[in-house]
């Protein structure tokens, strides 16, 4: 193996010195840690594992999606690489505003390993319908809970029209995301758009080439996926545990604190309801929506004197913990290239 050069460390030093700033700004910016320290004092830390376990879940979930998305697209992609997706995706969206930075930090993650970028678009397409899908489901079950029990969740408040208008950001996604995915029309004006886009910043007479190369590339991973219905039904299926397991987070906070009085199913479905609710908000991670959101739709559940430790402990352990080990894991593990059927 050839020893590192002088270039190799210095860009390395470099990558590891902006990752950690990053996720230490995101943190710092959002978190006192001696709210942190005395929230946790006065919990049953026990119930804190399961909640720590359900966040790896989600991000698990993940890496298993975009595993069978590459897979359709005709990649034996290993477990590792398969996590390395996932947690540059929780990463980069954690820390650019609408988590803008996701998708794209995934597919450079990908190039990096000889996926091609428009098989590496498919698989994070099927995981974003899949997530949407998911996201939806469980946010509407959370409006039915608000409607039919006894918790007064929107009384006095206005984040009735925050939930309308999250709401209607996921239909309209979703819609579009099923639109690029099944409707060939659809392709072509995309792909006369993206030909018009580069002629604009490069001159290069193969570049109309290429973009058709990568359109039809991914028309025939569409086709693939249409012919597999298995497959988009598994990606469903993953996408609504894996966010059944995050909004259970909550559910352990609220037992942590020594709470009984509601139910699994209503604690973890009304924070259903503000994810989707809070998902437009164009925040790195949702930050402040997401805490202020909490604070006014779980006040009729946590006592005023447990909903601060409430909102600390939740995001602690779904947005601080998980960015830390993500970006840790991202740092160390190696380039692996992708091995494609078609070698």
């Amino acid at each position: 193996m050839k020893p590192c050069n002088k270039k190799t460390v210095f860009i390395g030093l470099l990558i590891i010195i902006t990752m950690t700033s990053l996720a230490g700004y995101v943190i710092f910016k959002q978190f006192d840690f001696n709210e942190v320290a005395n929230a946790i004092k006065q919990c049953n830390i026990l119930w804190l594992i399961p909640a720590l376990l359900c966040m790896l879940a989600f991000s698990m979930g993940e890496a298993i999606n975009i595993n069978q998305g590459l897979k359709l697209a005709g990649y034996k992609v290993g477990p590792a690489n398969s996590i390395k997706y996932a947690f540059a995706g929780f990463f980069f969206s954690s820390i650019t505003p609408s988590a803008s930075g996701g998708q794209p930090a995934q597919l450079y993650y990908m190039s990096r390993d000889k996926i091609n970028i428009s098989h590496g678009s498919f698989s994070l397409l099927l995981e974003l319908i899949g997530f949407e899908i998911g996201s939806i489901t469980l946010g509407f079950l959370g409006i039915l809970v608000s409607v039919f029990s006894d918790i007064p969740v929107f009384e006095g408040s206005n984040i009735v029209w925050l939930a309308i208008v999250g709401f209607m950001v996921n239909f309209i996604l979703l819609a579009v995301l099923l639109i690029i995915m099944f409707s060939r029309k659809a392709v072509k004006v995309l792909a006369c758009f993206a030909i018009k886009i580069t002629s604009l910043f490069s001159k290069k007479k193969d570049s109309k080439r290429s973009i058709l190369r990568l359109i039809s590339e991914y028309r025939l991973a569409a086709i693939k996926a249409r012919n597999n219905k298995k497959v988009l039904f598994k990606i469903i299926l993953v996408s609504l545990l894996r966010l059944l397991a995050y909004h259970s987070i909550t559910f352990f906070t609220y037992k942590a604190l020594g709470l009984n009085s509601q139910s699994y199913f209503e604690i973890a479905l009304l924070q259903g309801l503000l994810f989707t609710s809070v998902s437009c908000v164009p925040l790195p991670g949702s930050s402040g929506a997401m805490e202020g959101g909490f604070g006014i739709l779980f006040k009729s559940i946590f006592p005023s004197s447990l909903l601060g430790s409430a909102i600390i402990l939740t995001r602690t352990i779904n947005f601080a913990v998980p960015l830390i080990y993500t970006g840790i894991t991202l740092l160390f593990l190696p380039r692996r290239k992708a091995h494609s059927k078609t070698e």
